[in-house]
């Protein structure tokens, strides 16, 4: 199985990012509105390195947990991760998730976050995933718009970064945009009853420098890796992309 190419690779250090990275969103994002009962199987497709399973085997440990990604690389590690965490019962597959390998109407609800933005073919996935949902089940998916990262000051070299990220995703065969697409997606992929709720993160005064300056490296940690490859493969000056990301840096000054 060749796997596609991964806009932020399968290095440690960013398998580690993974895990930080839930832990950031834990309350204001991934546990939102998520509630599974003792006994119910929920899959999270493109589990990566297990962070966000792991984060919801805690919250619900009578619930039956799964997990499938195209990396073997990314199972390896997610296998070792849950072990750690006392999590080693969720079941990990490596698989496409175009092919689910899983009768119908196995799971009660599908999981899925920042998954839809890596996939040049998002609706058959869907469409795979309705097929493993049982009837009346839920699917719950969390996904970016990477163009409504706006700043203020605005700075030229901030928006040459910003639009070169975004055509990186492209470049690698995934969406900036999935996160207004989102509500579309699911209707054309024959779910019923979708809802689509934008919601955002916006910093606007000194007594929220401190969460700012936690948002702004964390943000930091994602996007500062993707440089050489913008630089490289997109012919973007890299210098320039450099002082963009650094100004973004500054804004907590």
């Amino acid at each position: 199985m060749s796997v596609p190419e991964y806009l932020h690779g399968y290095a440690p250090e960013e398998q580690q990012r993974l895990i930080d990275q839930a832990e950031y969103w834990r309350g204001d994002l991934i546990l939102r509105d998520v509630e599974f009962k003792p006994g119910e199987r929920v899959l999270e497709i493109g589990c990566g390195a297990g962070a966000v399973l792991g984060m919801l085997g805690r919250a619900f440990p009578k619930t039956v947990f799964s997990g499938i990604d195209l990396s073997e690389e990314q199972i390896q590690f997610a296998q070792s991760y849950l072990k750690e965490i006392g999590q080693d019962e969720i079941g990990l597959v490596v698989g496409d998730a175009t092919k689910l390998p899983w009768d119908d109407s196995t799971f009660d609800h599908v999981f899925g976050i920042w998954i839809i933005e890596h996939l040049k073919e998002p609706i058959s996935v869907l469409k795979e995933v309705c097929r493993v949902l049982r009837p009346g089940g839920r699917i719950i998916l969390n996904e970016v718009d990477y163009t409504t990262f706006k700043i203020w000051p605005e700075n030229g070299d901030y928006d040459y970064f910003l639009t070169g990220l975004c055509d990186l995703f492209a470049h690698c065969g995934g969406n900036p945009k999935a996160g207004r697409m989102l509500g579309v997606l699911l209707d054309e992929s024959g779910l019923e009853q979708c809802r689509n709720e934008p919601w955002a993160k916006h910093f606007f005064n000194p007594t929220s420098t401190t969460e700012l300056r936690e948002f702004v490296e964390y943000v930091y940690r994602f996007m500062e890796p993707a440089i050489p490859r913008m630089s490289a493969e997109l012919g973007l000056d890299e210098c320039r992309l450099r002082a963009g990301l650094e100004y973004l840096r500054s804004l907590p000054k």
